[in-house]
């Protein structure tokens, strides 16, 4: 049976595998929300992994804080997390706030560099997490 962090893993991985199908049709607003949604889950497995609780939220960078209190070498990505968070409300409801997002719709380099950055994440954990 999987365990709790392996659910979150495997969620987290099919999040990634169809924001890339999504980024080769073009549909860069859902690459971003995929994207954020995937580090989330991501950040989530990783403080299971690691016999926390996680908070019920969807603010990366409050989920990343929690991560860094536990293993402070993980700061590579500490830039890229405000930006991604940006794209969890305005890339999914026609109605956001207004100015909620500095960006206005998601370009294709926006996907790229969210996508990107997801799947890096993904790794790093991943492997942090192999290792124990």
């Amino acid at each position: 049976m999987m365990q709790p962090h392996e659910k979150w893993l495997s969620k987290a991985e099919d999040d990634l595998k169809f924001a890339r199908l999504r980024l080769e049709s073009a549909f860069y607003a859902q690459v971003c929300f995929l994207a954020q949604q995937s580090i989330e889950k991501i950040l989530k497995a990783f403080l299971l992994f690691k016999g926390r609780l996680y908070p019920k939220t969807h603010k990366l960078v409050e989920l990343w804080r929690l991560c860094r209190e536990i293993e402070k070498e993980l700061s590579e990505f500490n830039n890229q997390f405000k930006i991604i968070d940006e794209y969890y409300i305005p890339t999914r409801y026609p109605d956001a706030v207004p100015g909620s997002s500095v960006i206005g719709s998601p370009s294709k380099e926006n996907a790229e560099e969210a996508l990107v950055a997801a799947e890096n994440i993904y790794s790093i954990v991943k492997n942090r997490i192999s290792k124990k």
